[in-house]
């Protein structure tokens, strides 16, 4: 499919979000890029996307100082505005969150939960995160079998009294309160370690300051928790959280830029309540 000229020319060749819409001013899809131009006509020379292409009309773009903002940027926008094309792709990418709560005798119960924006509840705290329900039911039936852990408190089976695991020998009795629920519960925190979100490393906030390349353009973000509360542009354009509620995306986004190395000269830790959002 032929580029359209005229919806290339005036974009540019720098970081961003771009913003694609139709002859009717509907919203189709939200990308981001280090090359806002570059990644436009790259979605009109794909075959997979000549469906979608066919209908853009108007393409939007909101610049960022680098490829932090643009994620971030982009991650928010999404969820905002809803756009056609990217919501029917979301639906096929929702998480599934394994949270824990405490049965009436103290043992850790499981539950899966689908979901595309996180709650933190303190009461029911995250145990891990999967990307699809067999995949998260093979991890738990995984952890039963080498942690000799209960199907009936992993809510892989239902039953009354003692689970099937336990007839076979493979569960010690939690089920029906024969196994000390301190030393189950140690057992199936331990079982969780690769699925948990990391615990936020620093004694503060931090501030994490991004520049375009051409020096035309700085932008600050607050982040706290792993959670984004709020950003500073050069040009005087803000954003700050209405909430601050973890959300899985930003997470990804945020624990991957501030785990690498080449980014440590861009962040800053900084007193709590020095941050003002």
């Amino acid at each position: 499919m032929r580029s359209p000229s005229h919806l290339l020319v005036d974009l540019p060749e720098a970081p961003g979000v771009y913003l694609l819409f139709g002859a009717q001013d509907e919203l189709l899809y939200i990308g981001k890029s280090k090359s806002v131009r570059s990644r436009v006509r790259a979605h009109f020379n794909d075959r997979s996307e000549r469906r979608m292409m066919r209908r853009v009309a108007r393409v939007e773009t909101r610049l960022t100082a680098g490829e932090l903002g643009a994620l971030l940027l982009e991650s928010r926008l999404i969820k905002e505005l809803r756009p056609l094309y990217n919501v029917m792709s979301r639906q096929r990418r929702r998480v599934i969150v394994a949270r824990r709560r405490l049965n009436a005798g103290g043992y850790v119960v499981v539950s899966l939960e689908p979901t595309d924006y996180l709650a933190i509840r303190p009461d029911e705290p995250i145990l891990g995160l999967f990307k699809h329900t067999t995949q998260a039911k093979e991890f738990l039936a995984r952890i039963a079998r080498e942690r000799r852990l209960c199907h009936k408190l992993l809510h892989l089976e239902q039953a009354r009294s003692y689970c099937f695991g336990y007839h076979l020998g493979h569960c010690d009795g939690a089920c029906m309160g024969e196994e000390p629920a301190d030393i189950y519960n140690a057992r199936l925190e331990s079982a969780f370690e690769e699925r948990r979100i990391k615990a936020w490393p620093y004694e503060g906030a931090l501030v994490v300051e991004e520049h375009a390349v051409n020096g035309d353009r700085t932008e600050r973000f607050i982040i706290d928790n792993w959670c984004l509360l709020g950003s500073l542009c050069s040009d005087g354009t803000t954003w700050t959280a209405a909430t601050h509620r973890f959300d899985y995306d930003s997470y990804k986004i945020l624990h991957a830029y501030v785990t690498d190395e080449r980014n440590r000269g861009m962040i800053s830790i900084v007193a709590r309540d020095s941050v003002t959002t």
